[in-house]
This record gives structure tokens, sequence and C-alpha cells, in this order.
């Protein structure tokens, strides 16, 4: 213990800055393959954790280097089918040892602990060659990847001190079953859910076309009807494009804009629409003569479906004041 100890003394700051380039490495590499999560977590063992481990499993270890988990990444997902995903990055970008890897979201159902999936791993050759992964060559590090929910559910099972079947209290086995199986079926119900709602917004275009007055006012319908309607469209090419040379680019709009503007939609009176595009249709005189009121020399871009923001926020509250 003492001479793994000392290795890991002496390679502290190495590790620290391994830590740091892996933070950085994997981030990239996420945002390169349009892979969103909650959170990229690393650390480097703390003294007193090796210490503990090795004295656990003294027969294991006999230098720095048997120890895979020195070097730790955690990727916390939002959705437990985006685990796979990330998984393919790993595999695809990673060396992986796949005897110390291990998926313990196929752990028996009858047993606790955390579902997530583990793997050790190594830098690639073709990485290590370049100047500032070299100092890595050998250096082992585990991943840890999990949905929020999982991560909860091993934060507070390590906050009440319970790792295993054996240490629960029987008086306790039942409420614990049944915390980790809701928490599995949530699991579950939140990938149907984005599921359900990716299916809605992709048939979106089409349901509108086909009957507007039978589709609701919500943050989806609003952004497709914004950025695709073909009225709003003539009507900003005429206006911003051909009246004011302005350059229109793909709607940015914060969410918490869509939540004031559909809430001032329906205080119109509008729920579907149908009802919104015959709103737009009627007002467009004076939507066009506000817009020339408002305009600053030397704009240049404005965001596909602004003639609606225009309306709802500037133009009508306008015309009430005027009436």
């Amino acid at each position: 213990m003492n001479s793994i100890l000392k290795e890991y003394d002496s390679s502290k700051n190495v590790l620290d800055n391994f830590d740091k380039t892996l933070l950085s490495l994997i981030s990239s590499l996420l945002e390169q393959k349009n892979i969103r999560v909650h959170q990229v977590q690393t650390r480097v063992k703390d003294r007193g954790s090796l210490e503990n481990k090795i004295i656990r499993k003294s027969e294991k270890y006999k230098d720095l280097n048997d120890i895979t988990d020195i070097v730790g990444v955690r990727i916390i997902t939002y959705f437990d089918d985006e685990i796979d995903q990330i998984a393919t990055m790993i595999e695809e970008e990673f060396v992986i040892d796949q005897d110390n890897s291990v998926d313990k979201r196929k752990i028996d159902s009858d047993k606790f602990g955390y579902r997530s999936l583990h793997y050790v791993a190594n830098l690639k050759k073709d990485r290590t060659n370049l100047p500032e992964y070299s100092s890595y060559k050998e250096q082992k590090f585990e991943f840890q990847v999990r949905t929020i929910l999982q991560h909860s559910w091993a934060e507070i099972e390590h906050d009440l001190g319970y790792k295993g079947e054996f240490e629960i209290p029987t008086t306790a086995k039942r409420t614990f079953y049944r915390v980790a199986a809701l928490l599995e079926q949530a699991d579950i119900e939140f990938v149907k859910l984005k599921s359900t709602i990716a299916q809605y917004e992709k048939n979106l275009s089409q349901d509108i076309k086909a009957n507007p007055s039978q589709i609701e006012i919500n943050k989806a319908s609003l952004i497709s009807f914004m950025s695709e309607n073909d009225k709003v469209i003539n009507f900003e090419n005429s206006v911003f494009i051909g009246e004011y040379d302005l350059i229109i680019t793909e709607s940015d709009v914060e969410s918490s804009a869509y939540d004031q503007l559909i809430n001032r939609i329906k205080s119109l009176g509008i729920e579907n629409i149908k009802q919104l595009e015959e709103f737009y249709l009627e007002h467009e005189k004076s939507l066009r003569d506000s817009i020339k009121s408002i305009f600053l020399l030397g704009k240049n871009t404005i965001r596909r479906g602004d003639s609606v923001l225009i309306l709802i926020n500037y133009t009508l509250p306008k015309l009430t004041v005027q009436k």
C-alpha cells in the first residue's frame, strides 16, 4: 500500500491535468455528436479513498496502474435511451478494457445497486501521439453513464449508507424495492413521453395544413406557425426583404418569450392555429404600419416569425391605446 500511495503522490499533478483534459475532451465529443446531456463530471480519487480501496482489496493491487478508476468520468443523461448513444461514442473514441467494464443496467431484478453503464478505458494511440495527450498513454480511467434518476438513486443510496441488498434492514427492504421500481418505471415513462412529443412535432406541419382548427396553441404549434405558415412567410418576405432589404434568419426565440406570447394570444380568445391565422390576416395592414414606426436604421437581419411577435406585443397594444 505504501508504494502505491507514493506512486499516487508523485503522479498527482499529472492525474489532475488528465482530469481537466478528459472533461474538455468528453464535452467536445458530445457537442460534436450533438448529444445533449445533463452534466459531465470528472474527478481524481482522493488519497483517503484510494487508501481504503487498497485495504479492502489488498490482494488485487500491486501498483497504481492496477487501479482503473483513479480518474473517473461521469456522464449524466436526461433519458435512458441516450445511454446507448453515449456508449457508441465511447466505444468509437476510446480503447475499452472489456474485462473490467460492466453494464449494470443488466443486473438481476432482485438485486440492489444503481443501474449504470461502466467502462474502463484508455486513450487511443492516434490521440496519445498528439503532444497534449502524450503524458497519458498508459493511464486507465473509468466512465459511468447513467440518467438523472439513476444518479438520484445512487446519491440517496450513498447518503443513507446502504449499498447492497444484505445491508438493508428487513423492515426497510419493501420500501427500498418500491422506490427503485418507481424510479426505473419513471425512466421508461420519460422515454415514452419524449417519443410522443417528437412524433407530435414530426406530424405537426402536415396536421396544421390538413386541419388547423384542431391544432391547439402551444409552443410546438406556435413555432410551426411562425416558421412555416405560408401567410407569415409571404408577408415577411414582402415586407422584411422587399421593403427593408433585411436578411431573415431562423427563429431563436427564448422559451420564456413563447410562454408570454401564448398567454397573450389566448387572452385574445385565440385557441387554435386557424383562429391565429385569421387574426394575423385581419391585422396585416396595422402590422405593416407599425413595422414602419419601430424599425431602426442600420438593422440588417430579423428572425423568421418576428412579425407575429410584433403583432401581438406591439401592434395590438398600440391599437388598444388609440381606441
